[in-house]
């Protein structure tokens, strides 16, 4: 999956807003040839997708040995 600037003059997928997509979400043919959004659909779904997908830290490899000295 790719996303990149929207090159052509194309309304938001999101349906009922009828402003011109600014980004690109290429799916390599899964969905469709691309997905085309406005930034304001873009934030609100980032938003959506923040409050449900949350990263997880990455364990640094010293934490292990800092805990076996302590102990």
């Amino acid at each position: 999956m790719k996303m990149t600037k929207c090159r052509s003059d194309l309304k938001c997928d999101f349906y009922g807003c009828k402003n011109n997509a600014k980004y690109a979400f290429s799916t390599k043919g899964f969905i469709r040839k691309e997905l085309v959004f406005c930034e304001d659909c873009m934030k609100s779904m980032f938003e959506c997708f923040s409050k449900n997908l949350v990263p997880k830290g990455v364990e640094s490899a010293f934490k292990g040995k800092r805990k076996k000295e302590n102990l």
